[in-house]
């Protein structure tokens, strides 16, 4: 295996046939021996030894360097992809002179594989090299030249992760500063290689012809061709200026050679942008050379004027741009009449081909360096010129792309203006010219635009205001009359074409509403460029013309910005605005609105309303006002007269025009759409002369019973809109308004609160959307409206709520609900310091408690307690953030938990009504839990309010029914002397559960929470809260010793397992030694079911004996005995230890034998002591047969003296 590669010295007397070749091959070269025997194609790439004895040179490589570099030389791609990846491995990883070993043989690997068909490999390679050149650092200096020439070629792969490795290693063996003297150093042998590959080479004797598919083998001809015109460029634009001269010999025999010229035609695109690229860097660098060879280098690039390929374009028209600015006489080198011209038109006519934002923002230059020799005659040149870019324009292409017909536009008028600007010897050819250019041209363009929708939003009308801006500026700064003289009529010329088209589109009755609007948007450009929202924001380049004087570029250097209220900056602007430009514009508009008032009056024509409407909000005067009164004078006499009236108190056309037109227009029923009626209001008001002119006129409105959707659009755009806000401010805090919205909130509750059918619920949606507005939105932190009448509409708002849950049926409610909870909403998030105000409060409460009711209570349906669940809790998540930073107490936490507190202990809930009362307080407190994890104060508060006080609780016990007693009473585990207090109601029939199972199940819950969310409120009473959870015991004990508990209390019981309110629950989440500790205090001081739940947590938790006894001590701490202490010892009982029992026995006996007749019944005296004996001698787990005769004895003793005390005689 591998002995192919290996010398048969053994037993030789000389190295064989192979061996003595390579001898001679390094002898004759000069090559130092090793690893010779690279063929000279570079195809044949070896790994041999060189000459007998080189082992010893051989050794100097270590092993696996030699193993990676026969793996190299393989053909397959994968073997060389993981060859090259180890190599750069053990570069990284092996010593520095263990790598230096590999240098004088990488060169010719490098510049083989460097050029290797697959992508992948040439990537590795350059990131081998990296680790190489990091490793071995200025030892590589020696093998630069060799490997210089295919470095710089890697640079310029068209792989481009492979250049990126390669330029990242060329930088790390070299700083910046250095690469331009690296490349010097070694630039004859980069040009011998780089014209190798250029002139030379062919794809046979790149690849093995017999081995490389053709189809590869051109592939990897043409991707080198392209490399090394780029590698040519790239050194050309790195080399310091001082060697340029000696490259211009070198490089003079290239540019000589035909084959290089004929790149230009190739067929291939990347190479053809790469000889363009390169032609560029000639003219750059080397101009005097290009000079020189300027009749082979003008037809290579001005006859390919044409090429539409989208990768070599940009390289051609830069080439193209380069080539006529360096060489003077460049158009005597072709024939551009014939040759260059021609095709130039052909590209223009179909758009650029797709190209257009490659090619057309390179026209201006191009035609700038056209001389007049060739442009003659100019009227004719300019006249195909223009005609073939508006042709280009209307193709299918460029109409179907924004950036293509935008680029078309944007050269088209700065080509119109450099024509405009040409200095024409003769005065009636420059006025045709002019002429040509207006009345052929651009006005024909501005009808094109006007028509079609997709052009319209494009850069054309910011282009025509930027030139008249220049024309307005020759025409009133130039010394020169002749200069004013031009300007003026081309002004003159301009605005009375713009006009005639304008009318023809605006003088029909079926007029497009598209150019309408597209008129209207160009006059406001035209009058404002600044304050127009701009097509896009991007940034662009903007030609600037050699013979404009300082002042235009002041009045043209506005920057492309965004403005946020722009019409706040229209008047000022206006004010500085040409009188050139104001006085045509204004005539202009007036014509149009003019035209446009008759069509409204006459054919009730909507799209020239709204064409009117867009006209005023740019063009607000009194005299367009007054030109449109002067057209509706013909009105019926009764308009006449209430005008005649009006005029006594307005004097202005524009409020005449309101009462007169506009209130009209708003009347009318039929009308949907009154946007633009809305804005015609606000032309009005702007040119009103004061704030309060303008108050009196809205409260007017206000009075006149106008659509309510009217008034919505009006507050919409003040919202919208800082300088349109500053216009009616006053009207909004007024009172007529305040008054309007208060009685607007009174009718809208009731009219959805009634049971009678009310209007559809779209006509109430405006009217509530209007209500919402002025609650939520604000300005500078003041409402839009007056706090007073804030207040009021919420108190409207909540008076209805509290009466749509306490109607009997859903009925017509659900809207109004809806409706209310999306403007309650809106209020409580946007509002600050909304939920401040008491009738805020009181709205947020009455939402809460139509949450905490089931559904069968309040008639709702899901999706509305949903929206009801998700309004109240903005509204807490509102007020816990206003509590937070103003420290101040909120009524509704203090009346929702009182409100809370009574419906538990009312008995008036069923199981489903606890349980949705419980998940609305768990929601309540888990977000003031949210809010205020830090010092549980709220959630302290709110839990305080809620809990019984002992009063309360006494009640609640005594509410449980005393079923209870008969169970443990007759099992013996309770003993009793006296009639016990409690309710004797009988639990079968009952619906509702009893209030203290309520109160208990929701304050266990609420301590669940608290404990699961780690809040401690109040170090002292943290354990009591927690504490609190034992009455759920108690609860759940009583409902236990019932013989037959009902459905309602198994349902109970389901629900707790379902809202994880559990003892097991809460012993995880707590120690439950305290809470032991309180109920045997509470069983010892209260006895009953005390007791009995004190059994039933010790049995719970396994307690054992010793534990027990902490919780008494001793024995005797039971005497004297009472009731409780009685129950405790006979509940204890069963738990308590041998030696404890008996202690007992013999303390009951001692008891007995000098008990009085008058102790018999006390439960301190007979009736006590038979008690416990009977409770610790029942489980016969302590021998006192002994004593059971003396007891007996004496049993019968007190029976004979005292029969009646027995309950059987």
């Amino acid at each position: 295996m591998g002995g192919k590669n290996k010398q048969r010295t053994k037993g030789n007397l000389r190295p064989s046939s192979s061996g003595r070749a390579a001898e001679l091959l390094a002898k004759e070269r000069g090559t130092v021996p090793g690893f010779v025997g690279f063929g000279t194609s570079q195809s044949d790439l070896g790994y041999v030894p060189a000459v007998q004895g080189a082992e010893e040179i051989d050794s100097l490589v270590d092993a696996d360097f030699r193993m990676v570099l026969r793996k190299l030389s393989k053909r397959d791609i994968t073997t060389k992809l993981k060859a090259m990846q180890e190599f750069g491995t053990m570069c990284k990883e092996r010593e520095a002179e263990v790598v230096k070993g590999v240098l004088p043989y990488w060169p010719r690997i490098y510049c083989k594989i460097s050029l290797d068909h697959d992508r992948r490999v040439r990537e590795a390679t350059q990131q081998s090299f990296e680790q190489l050149i990091l490793k071995v650092k200025k030892h590589l200096a020696p093998y630069l030249k060799s490997i210089m020439g295919y470095w710089l070629i890697a640079q310029c792969d068209t792989y481009s992760p492979a250049a990126s490795a390669a330029k990242v290693a060329f930088e790390k063996a070299f700083p910046s500063s250095k690469q331009p003297e690296a490349l010097a150093f070694c630039k004859d042998e980069i040009l011998n290689v780089l014209q190798d590959h250029l002139l030379k080479e062919t794809s046979d004797t790149l690849s093995d012809p017999q081995t490389v598919p053709e189809e590869e083998r051109e592939a990897k001809f043409f991707r080198i061709l392209t490399c090394s015109l780029l590698a040519l460029k790239k050194l050309l634009s790195t080399l310091p200026k001082k060697e340029m001269h000696s490259l211009e010999e070198k490089l003079t025999s290239l540019l000589s050679q035909n084959k290089f010229w004929k790149y230009s035609k190739h067929s291939i695109p990347q190479v053809r942008s790469a000889f363009f690229e390169l032609a560029s860097a000639f003219c750059q660098y080397l101009p005097e050379l290009v000079k020189t060879e300027a009749p082979r280098v003008c037809p290579a690039v001005l006859l390919s004027i044409d090429d539409s390929d989208a990768v070599v374009c940009p390289a051609l028209w830069e080439a193209v741009l380069h080539t006529i600015a360096t060489i003077e006489d460049s158009w005597n080198h072709v024939n551009a009449k014939k040759g260059v011209l021609p095709k130039l038109w052909t590209v223009l006519r179909e758009g650029g081909r797709g190209l257009a934002t490659v090619i057309y923002p390179n026209l201006l230059p191009f035609i700038s360096k056209v001389p007049p020799g060739i442009a003659e005659p100019k009227l004719e040149y300019f006249r195909t010129f223009f005609s073939s870019m508006i042709q280009g324009l209307s193709s299918e292409r460029a109409m179907a792309s924004p950036s293509e017909s935008s680029a078309i536009l944007t050269a088209f008028m700065e080509c119109l203006r450099f024509a405009i600007l040409q200095k024409i010897d003769k005065e009636g050819d420059q006025r045709q010219i002019h002429q040509m250019l207006i009345d052929d041209q651009l006005i024909p363009l501005t009808d094109a635009v006007l028509k079609e929708p997709r052009l319209q939003n494009g850069p054309l009308f910011y282009q025509i205001a930027e030139m008249l801006s220049c024309w307005e500026a020759k025409a009133e700064l130039s010394n020169d009359d002749v200069t004013v003289e031009v300007f003026q009529k081309l002004l003159l010329n301009f605005w009375d074409h713009l006009l005639k088209i304008c009318v023809l589109h605006v003088d029909a009755l079926d007029a497009d509403e598209k150019s309408l609007f597209a008129i209207s948007g160009m006059l406001e450009i035209l009058q404002n460029p600044k304050t127009a929202a701009k097509p896009n924001n991007r940034k662009s380049l903007k030609i600037r013309f050699t013979d404009e004087d300082e002042s235009e570029r002041n009045i043209e250097n506005g920057k492309l910005m965004e403005v946020r209220n722009s019409d706040s900056e229209v008047q000022a602007d206006l004010q500085h605005s040409s009188l050139l430009r104001k006085e045509p514009l204004e005539n202009l508009v007036c014509s149009l609105a003019e035209l446009s008032i008759v069509y409204v009056n006459e054919q009730k024509s909507e799209q020239h309303l709204k064409f009117l409407s867009a006209l005023l909000s740019s063009f607000s005067s009194n005299r367009v006002f007054q030109v449109l009164l002067e057209q509706g004078n013909y009105a019926s006499s009764a308009q006449a007269e209430s005008q005649n009236e009006i005029k006594v108190y307005h004097e202005s056309p524009s409020v005449q025009f309101l009462y007169v037109n506009l209130v009209t227009w708003m009347k009318e029923d039929w009308r949907k759409d009154t946007h633009f009626l809305v804005d015609i209001l606000y032309s009005v008001l702007n040119c009103c002369n004061s704030n309060d002119e303008r108050k009196i006129i809205l409260d007017d409105l206000m009075k006149m019973d106008l659509k309510w959707i009217i008034v919505l659009q009006i507050i919409e755009k003040a919202c919208s809109s800082t300088t349109k806000f500053h216009l009616v401010s006053d009207w909004l805090k007024g009172d007529t308004l305040g008054e309007r919205l208060v009685m607007l909130a009174d009718d809208l509750c009731h009219l959805g609160l009634k049971p009678v059918a009310a209007s559809s619920e779209s006509s109430c949606s405006e009217r509530w959307t209007l209500l919402s507005l002025v609650l939520s939105q604000h300005v500078k932190n003041e409402s839009l409206i007056g706090e007073t009448f804030v207040e009021r509409i919420i108190d409207k708002l909540q008076a209805a709520l509290s009466k749509a849950k306490d109607l009997s049926e859903a009925g017509n409610t659900e809207p109004s609900v809806s409706f209310i909870c999306d403007v309650a909403s809106s209020f409580f998030s946007s509002v600050k310091g909304c939920l401040l105000m008491p009738s805020s409060e009181d709205l947020l409460l009455t939402i809460f408690q139509l949450c905490a009711q089931r559904q069968d209570a309040t008639h709702l349906t899901d999706l509305l307690v949903c929206k009801l669940k998700h309004t109240w809790m903005s509204g807490v998540n509102s007020l816990v953030r206003q509590l937070r930073n103003m420290q101040k107490q909120s009524s509704f936490l203090h009346k929702s938990a009182l409100w809370v507190k009574n419906q538990i202990q009312s008995s008036s809930l069923d199981v489903k009504s606890l349980q949705v009362l419980i998940s609305a307080v768990s929601d309540l407190l888990s977000k003031l839990m949210e809010a205020d994890r830090q010092s549980g104060y709220l959630v302290g508060a709110y839990v305080e309010h809620v809990t019984p006080n002992k009063t309360e609780w006494g009640k609640l016990h005594e509410s449980l029914s005393t079923e209870w007693m008969h169970k443990p009473l007759l099992e013996g585990r309770l003993s009793m002397n006296c009639e016990p207090l409690g309710s004797r109601v009988k639990l079968c029939g009952t619906t509702k559960l009893p209030g203290h199972l309520c109160t208990s199940a929701l304050l266990s819950k609420m301590m669940l929470l608290v404990l699961e969310n780690g809040i401690v409120h109040g170090n002292n009473d943290a354990e009591r809260k927690k504490i609190d959870n034992i009455k759920l015991l108690y609860s759940l004990q009583w409902i236990e010793e019932l013989e037959n508990p009902s459905c309602l209390l198994l349902e109970y019981l389901h629900m707790l397992e379902e809202m994880h309110i559990t003892y097991e629950k809460f012993s995880t989440l707590s120690n439950t030694t305290t809470l032991q500790q309180t109920i045997f205090d509470r069983s010892e001081e209260l006895g009953r079911l005390w007791s009995l739940t004190m059994a039933k947590v010790i049995r719970a938790e396994n307690t054992v004996s010793c534990d027990i006894k902490q919780l008494f001590q001793t024995t005797e701490g039971f005497l004297p005995l009472t009731e409780g202490r009685l129950h405790t010892l006979q509940c204890l009982s069963p738990f308590l230890i041998e030696e404890e029992k008996k202690e007992l026995v013999f303390h009951c006996v001692a008891k007995l034998m000098t008990c009085t007749q008058t102790e018999l019944s006390s439960t301190d005296g007979a009736f006590g002591c038979l008690s416990i004996l009977n409770s610790c001698l029942r489980d016969r787990s302590i021998d006192c047969d002994h004593l059971l005769a003396g007891i007996l004895k004496l049993i019968i003793t007190w029976k004979n003296d005292n029969e009646e005390s027995f309950l059987f005689s």
